[in-house]
């Protein structure tokens, strides 16, 4: 896999942290360059890249081809190869050491919606340095994910990542009951959890107002400015 193109919006003042963000399969990074801008990360300082997954396979939905990070049928999410998966990673560890390089692993989120979601954890769980944490949105949990991992297992850099995600009730690509799956591996994995259900369908960070914002202060420790009229975060841990 060549060096992969990106976006990226560079913080208002201080860089301070940095977000990588994933998007979903059919999606281009402006889809998640909104997700940044609509909650103000480069006014607190936060530097977002946004990468633009090189592969593409046929939509479920028209057949033509569109972009994603490994070949794989939206109706059949169990089905998909690994080494495609680790082709993905390969590339994606290189950027991210850049980014880490800039600010520290201990100041770099990785985030994703979807399939980008998947890949995001499993990039996150291999990195050799610990991150500051993984934000998921509709992320589904794959048949085998210690097969994703090097030893079956996260790197003992990043055993104990914080986690969030968030998904929609009313999902009918990536059912929310895969999201919680997800959720429960990684409680009895030892992972810090936060998890949020929201009553909407398939769209990236989609009712995501005050949750995320929380997660980013707390594991980057920065301020994250978190809007007001939403209700508290859940947590499982």
């Amino acid at each position: 896999m060549d060096r992969l193109e990106y976006e990226e919006i560079e913080p208002a003042g201080a860089h301070r942290a940095t977000v990588v963000w994933l998007h979903g399969v059919g999606q281009v990074p402006g889809d998640l360059v909104a997700v940044a801008d609509r909650f103000g990360l480069a006014a607190a300082g936060v530097r977002g890249v946004f990468p633009r997954a090189p592969v593409e396979a046929p939509s479920l939905l028209t057949g033509l081809p569109v972009p994603c990070w490994f070949p794989q049928s939206l109706v059949a999410l169990d089905r998909f190869d690994v080494r495609d998966v680790l082709a993905a990673h390969r590339a994606l560890t290189e950027l991210l050491r850049a980014e880490t390089g800039r600010i520290g692993a201990g100041r770099t989120v990785v985030a994703g919606f979807s399939q980008g979601a998947t890949v995001a954890l499993t990039l996150a769980l291999r990195y050799a340095e610990p991150l500051a944490g993984t934000a998921l949105y509709a992320p589904y949990l794959p048949p085998d994910l210690s097969a994703l991992l090097p030893e079956g297992g996260p790197s003992p850099a990043n055993r104990r990542l914080p986690v969030w995600i968030g998904h929609g009730a009313r999902d009918w690509i990536v059912p929310e009951r895969s999201g919680a799956d997800l959720r429960d591996v990684l409680v009895s994995w030892g992972h810090p959890v936060t998890w949020q259900r929201y009553p909407g369908g398939h769209e990236p960070f989609a009712g995501v107002r005050a949750s995320l914002p929380d997660f980013l202060s707390e594991t980057l420790g920065i301020p994250v400015p978190r809007p007001a009229g939403v209700g508290p975060t859940a947590r499982a841990s």
